[in-house]
């Protein structure tokens, strides 16, 4: 039997009679229905690692710190998905850890300085889709994955949550258009922005890189 527990800086509540998680996200009046469905996917780019801010790549799998009353500005929603590292953060229970939203990987250069790697490399980082750090994976990788778990979300329910890197968010963007790794680098999304996409038949781009909240 479950026991009632709450996560730090959330209301999130384990129902004692039921098992079932209790969070402002996951509240009524947004219920999943049964069928096909007009859905939304609401992407909030979460802020940059104080590494990054500083010019260096931050270790795989780094939690951004979030500022102080994030979680209770987030929509409501039926299903909250995060990396795995923020799961950790704020609380197992008020969200569904997901690797693919996963920052891109970025190998052997995690923690390193921008300043410190060879140039040519960095170039082809930044100018080819395809090239990975060592030990790492390229733009076209991270669009593939983002893209294939994209793809495989059920038709229920109607309102979803994501918070992940920028880049990620990116990536799910483009993934949405039908677009390739070469665009990685032509749409800006910035830390704490609003991406929307929505599904019909298909994803679609609703909103990109709204500033948020």
């Amino acid at each position: 039997m479950q026991c009632p527990c709450r996560v730090t800086g959330s209301s999130t509540i384990v129902s004692k009679s039921t098992g079932k998680v209790n969070h402002p996200l996951l509240a009524p009046p947004f219920r999943a229905t049964q069928g096909i469905m007009n859905q939304s996917l609401t992407c909030i780019a979460l802020p940059a690692p104080d590494d990054l801010r500083r010019g260096v790549i931050p270790a795989r799998d780094a939690a951004p710190t979030l500022p102080a009353g994030f979680m209770d500005t987030l929509p409501p929603a039926d299903r909250l998905f995060v990396p795995p590292a923020l799961s950790h953060a704020i609380g197992p229970t008020a969200c569904e850890a997901v690797p693919a939203l996963n920052a891109a990987d970025m190998g052997s250069w995690h923690g390193l300085s921008l300043k410190a790697l060879p140039p040519a490399d960095l170039a082809r980082w930044v100018g080819d889709a395809s090239f990975a750090p060592p030990g790492g994976e390229s733009r076209d990788s991270l669009l593939r994955r983002a893209g294939a778990w994209l793809a495989a979300l059920p038709a229920t329910p109607a309102r979803m949550l994501v918070l992940a890197d920028a880049t990620t968010i990116r990536a799910l963007a483009i993934a949405a258009l039908g677009g390739d790794g070469a665009m990685m680098t032509r749409l800006d999304i910035a830390p704490l922005t609003r991406t929307v996409l929505t599904r019909h038949a298909t994803w679609r781009l609703a909103t990109s890189g709204a500033p948020w909240p």
